[in-house]
């Protein structure tokens, strides 16, 4: 079985990225008319893009993006966005898109990288169409060969990614068949940015990146206070018991400086 799995693999990557039959191809995709709802959808849509697909190109993250709203429009998976890309992250195993249960999203992320993503989740919430992944539902990367692959039937390859359809009738026009919802669930994670942004371009919104401060002790070292007093002293007693030759002068109460971090008692 390793090595059926491997000689697909191979055939594959020799098959050079093209486009998808036309009767193939995705129907542009309808976002919701509810502002909020559409907002939740972009945001999804551009982790998605984001985390898969960071270091691909724009048809690499293009391609993303069209798989996850094929899902969308196939009864098998959640009917909205959000529910797609976040299906089984609440299991520690099973989340659908690893990165939304592997600790990814923990890392700050790259603001320029982020307005890629997030310009092409647009486009594809649009109507725009990538059309060399077809009806697409799965895919990997290429350094890996996972259990389902040869149960689904390969599409093509973009970037660092192979696509797959489903086989059969689930995988043709018809069986795209579920409306997307009209409303969108609140499952986006929130981000954390690398650096913050300095105002705006034309058309890009303002990102402001918070930090948490991390709250340090700083040792204090107590150093011990010398006390020295400064002036005439009372005149003592007879060494041999008599008493004091003369009175001791009145003095007014000390007036105390601290020089060097000694604390010095002036007399007046």
């Amino acid at each position: 079985m390793r090595i059926s799995i491997l000689s697909g693999v191979a055939l594959l990557l020799a098959i050079p990225a093209g486009p998808a039959i036309a009767s193939e191809a995705a129907e542009p995709f309808a976002a919701s008319r509810d502002p909020a709802a559409r907002d939740r959808s972009l945001e999804c849509l551009a982790q998605a893009v984001y985390y898969e697909a960071r270091s691909e190109s724009d048809d690499g993250q293009r391609a993303v993006a069209q798989v996850v709203l094929n899902r969308v429009r196939h009864p098998a998976f959640p009917n909205s966005v959000c529910g797609v890309v976040y299906q089984g992250a609440e299991r520690i195993t099973g989340c659908q898109f690893s990165f939304t249960c592997d600790g990814s999203m923990g890392w700050a992320i790259e603001p320029d990288a982020w307005d890629r993503a997030r310009r092409i989740a647009a486009a594809a919430l649009a109507g725009a169409v990538y059309r060399p992944v077809g009806l697409a539902t799965n895919y990997h990367t290429t350094a890996i060969q996972p259990y389902w692959a040869p149960s689904l039937v390969p599409q093509t390859i973009v970037g660092a990614h192979i696509f797959y359809r489903r086989p059969g009738g689930s995988g043709t026009q018809g069986a795209f068949s579920q409306a997307p919802a009209e409303f969108e669930p609140d499952a986006a994670a929130p981000l954390r940015y690398a650096s913050p942004r300095m105002g705006t371009r034309s058309g890009a919104r303002t990102i402001q990146a918070s930090y948490e401060m991390p709250v340090v002790e700083i040792p204090v070292v107590e150093r011990p206070v010398r006390v020295r007093a400064v002036g005439a002293r009372p005149a003592a007693a007879s060494a041999r018991g008599g008493s004091a030759s003369r009175a001791a002068p009145v003095r007014a109460t000390p007036r105390v400086v601290i020089q060097s971090g000694v604390r010095v008692y002036r007399g007046s």
